[in-house]
C-alpha cells in the first residue's frame, strides 16, 4: 500500500494539525509517532515514514511500549535522542494510568444514538442506512466493517437506491468508542461524491462510537 509522503499532504491533514483540530484520539498510531519523533532521517525518509517503519520492525505500538532502549537503538532511524523521547512518552503514560479520553460535547443527534447503537452488538462494527425522519427500521449495509480504505461508496448507496423509501438517509458508522479517523473521512468524502452522482439525497455521514457521534460532512471534517 501506497502512502502519502508528509509533504504532499494538505496542511490541514497533517499530524499536528489534525492533533490540534480533533483530539489526540483521532490520530492513528504513526501520527502519534510521527509527532514524538518529530523529525524523519536526512536520507530522504520523513518522520511519517520513519514511523511507519518502526511500528512495522517493532510489532506496532505494544512492541514500541516494551521495546527496551537498546533495542530502540538497534532500528535504523532512531538515535539516542529519538530513543529518549519514546521511552519517555510511554514512562509519562504509564504513570498517569488509565484515563478516560475527552468527552465530546452532547449532539443534538443524541435521541437517535441509542436506537443506532441498539443494531450492533457491543464492540462490534457495522454500517447503516438510517432515516431520521421515517419510521422505518434502520438499513443494515455492512456487518462487521466500519468507513474506511474498503468502503465501495457506489455499492454501499445502491442497497439505499433499492430499498423503497424516500427521502433523506444518513450512512451510520456504528463502532467501538473514539473520534473519527482520518481513514473514516476519506470514506465520508467519498460517500458524499457518489452520492451527488446517483441523485440520492444522503443528509449525514455520522460515526457513532460508544456512547457518543459525530458527524463527517463532504470535506472531511468532524462535526
Amino acid at each position: 500500500m501506497n502512502h502519502p509522503l508528509l509533504r504532499d499532504l494538505p496542511d490541514s491533514d497533517r499530524p499536528r494539525e489534525r492533533l490540534l483540530r480533533h483530539g489526540a484520539h483521532a490520530l492513528e498510531p504513526e501520527e502519534l509517532l510521527a509527532l514524538v519523533l518529530s523529525t524523519g532521517r536526512g536520507t530522504g525518509e520523513d518522520v511519517l515514514q520513519l514511523a511507519r517503519r518502526i511500528l512495522g520492525e517493532l510489532d506496532g505500538v505494544e512492541g514500541l511500549a516494551t521495546a527496551s532502549l537498546e533495542r530502540l537503538l538497534s532500528v535504523r532511524g532512531i538515535g539516542p535522542v529519538k530513543a529518549t523521547r519514546i521511552r519517555a512518552a510511554f514512562e509519562l503514560a504509564l504513570r498517569a494510568g488509565p484515563v478516560e479520553p475527552p468527552t465530546p460535547p452532547i449532539d443534538p443527534r443524541a435521541r437517535h444514538v441509542e436506537r443506532l447503537r441498539g443494531q450492533v452488538p457491543t464492540g462490534q462494527a457495522a454500517l447503516l442506512g438510517y432515516q431520521p425522519q421515517g419510521e422505518g427500521a434502520p438499513l443494515t449495509l455492512a456487518l462487521g466493517s466500519g468507513l474506511g480504505a474498503s468502503t465501495r461508496a457506489g455499492a454501499l448507496l445502491a442497497q439505499l437506491l433499492v430499498t423503497a423509501r424516500p427521502g433523506r438517509w444518513w450512512v451510520v458508522a456504528v463502532r467501538p468508542g473514539g473520534p473519527p479517523r482520518k481513514k473514516e473521512a476519506d470514506a465520508a468524502r467519498r460517500l458524499f461524491q457518489a452520492a451527488e452522482a446517483l441523485d440520492l439525497p444522503l443528509d449525514q455521514v455520522l460515526v457513532v462510537g460508544g456512547q457518543s457521534a459525530w458527524s463527517l460532512d463532504a470535506q472531511g471534517e468532524t462535526h
